[in-house]
């Protein structure tokens, strides 16, 4: 936090003295935010916590879509959150094959790729409106509480509890609700976040816009087996590389957005108006269509932002009885911006963290701290999405970024096709990165000269610290994963009861050691606080 914040316990800081707090927490655990809050609330509902979710609009309403893969939502299954029946009741599509293909018309013959085929990348389109009623069901089932239509305003900390001021919109009844844990679901523009960050700007953004369509299109245009998970049809225009996405939806619906990597500037702030023009100019091109017949369900729009960490201690997801999740704590993939996908990958992991920390009573800052989805693996490919922006009032070719697209995408259409799943899903090891990104400098090796050109020297020098704490990761987990896991299953009877705050320290290890492993490995550890099992990939 900046210096003004360095002290405060109110969020956000307020020279006003908070209400009078009751003597006792009324909940374990309140949520700010019901979408990806809504995942997390339930799960620890059911664990037997009091929790209550505050949601600013209407609870069970999204203004966006959500796709994941099979093996990635079958860890909500795994956790009990759902049944197998259920996850079907809210599948809205599950497509045969995602294609990943970058304009070459302008490329020399070497630097032109086949298409990828990712077959198990973001195939499985979810109702998001159904997902979320499910998530508050399961919630109100396991006697969580949801108030809907009520806005934050903020928050006191004091040493035993949280003191929370909120309004409901329809009344305008402001009211106080005390929790022993107060979670930040409110997504990447959280003004908790931002307090907890010093007021940090965003490194990066993707400027996205877009439509669900219903219908409309000419037969033969689109096969709704088959989704484009990224797709550009033409070279660098008005400084900005645009790339294409296509997810089939439930009958004949299709989710279109347009979307470039974009550096935050504030002489070039990424239009969304200037997107748009381009995505109805430029949709027929796309995909053949009459505008006037396409029938518009609803626009997809928004700014998403990232942040570049060097390391797990580089971006603050806590304070003393706060926790920062999702989106909210900016640790999903520079590279995909998949806040859902993270958040769902990362769930066992956050919630038996959480669960750990509040049966021992671990709700201070260097505790809660721990509880974090940062991944080394994620953090290098950062330089991937800095290798996609055209920095402001710089020239570049008109080819460069689809050359540089095409080189690595078209590396990874020669690989198993369970490389580029590993890759997109956050799964890279060390070994298979540094191999890739070698076999790149030589098939292309005017490369590395382009990546200096547009991240520049000062990025170059951020990215290697990321780079080598990669490797730092990546050598622990090879000196400790086959023998560390069982070490903790003897110790923890124990070694929880005596020293809990050792325990929480070295099961977040352990996660840290197995999450974002790739598929195909033979055997993974796996520890939870309440038992250590091997489970089998």
């Amino acid at each position: 936090m900046g210096d003004k914040e360095k002290n405060s316990n109110s969020f956000p800081p307020s020279p006003t003295p908070p209400l009078s707090p009751s003597s006792s927490p009324t909940y374990d655990l309140i949520y700010i935010g019901g979408a990806l809050g809504a995942i997390h609330a339930a799960v620890m509902a059911q664990l037997g916590y009091k929790v209550l979710l505050v949601e600013r609009l209407p609870f069970g309403r999204m203004n966006r879509e959500w796709n994941i893969s099979r093996d990635e939502i079958q860890s909500l299954i795994n956790l009990g959150l759902v049944t197998p029946a259920e996850v079907e009741s809210i599948i809205a599509r599950e497509y045969k094959d995602g294609f990943n293909k970058f304009f070459d018309g302008n490329n020399p013959e070497k630097l032109r790729s086949p298409i990828l085929h990712t077959p198990t990348v973001l195939n499985v389109a979810l109702n998001s409106d159904k997902w979320l009623q499910l998530c508050g069901q399961k919630l109100r089932a396991a006697g969580g509480e949801i108030w809907d239509e009520t806005e934050f305003i903020r928050a006191d900390i004091s040493r035993t509890q949280v003191v929370m001021n909120v309004k409901h919109l329809p009344s305008q009844t402001e009211k106080q609700v005390s929790g022993r844990v107060l979670v930040d679901a409110m997504g990447t523009a959280s003004p908790i976040a931002w307090q907890l960050n010093g007021g940090r700007a965003f490194d990066s953004v993707c400027p996205t816009v877009g439509a669900v369509i219903e219908g409309g299109f000419e037969p033969g245009v689109w096969d709704s087996q088959y989704g484009d998970v990224l797709n550009s049809h033409g070279d660098i225009s008005r400084g900005r590389q645009l790339i294409w996405e296509l997810f089939p939806g439930a009958g004949e619906e299709l989710t279109i957005y347009l979307f470039h990597y974009h550096e935050v500037n504030r002489q070039n702030p990424g239009s969304l108006l200037e997107m748009y023009e381009d995505f109805f100019t430029i949709l027929p091109e796309y995909r053949r269509c009459d505008m006037d017949k396409l029938v518009w369900k609803k626009p997809t729009f928004g700014y998403i932002p990232g942040y570049f960490s060097i390391g797990n201690g580089d971006r603050k997801v806590a304070f003393d009885r706060l926790l920062a999740i999702g989106d909210a704590a900016s640790l999903q993939s520079p590279l995909v911006f998949t806040g859902f996908g993270s958040l769902v990958r990362n769930l066992e992991r956050l919630t038996t963290l959480l669960d750990t920390a509040l049966k021992h009573d671990l709700l201070s800052f260097r505790h809660l701290n721990q509880i974090s989805a940062y991944q080394s693996n994620v953090s290098v490919t950062w330089l991937f999405s800095k290798g996609m922006m055209v920095p402001t009032g710089k020239f570049l070719p008109p080819q460069r970024i689809n050359s540089m697209l095409n080189t690595f995408f078209g590396l990874l259409a020669d690989e198993p096709l369970e490389v580029a799943d590993n890759f997109i899903k956050d799964r890279c090891d060390w070994l298979t990165f540094n191999r890739l990104a070698l076999k790149a400098a030589r098939t292309n090796p005017a490369l590395l000269l382009w990546i200096w050109q547009l991240a520049g020297p000062k990025d170059l020098i951020r990215w290697l610290g990321n780079y080598f704490n990669f490797g730092r990761y990546a050598l622990n987990s090879a000196l400790l994963i086959r023998w560390f896991p069982r070490f903790l299953k003897r110790i923890q009877p124990w070694l929880e009861t005596q020293n809990p705050g050792l325990w929480l320290r070295l099961l977040a290890l352990n996660y840290a050691l197995t999450i974002g492993k790739p598929r195909g490995k033979n055997q993974v550890a796996k520890v939870t606080s309440k038992t250590i099992i091997q489970i089998s990939h």
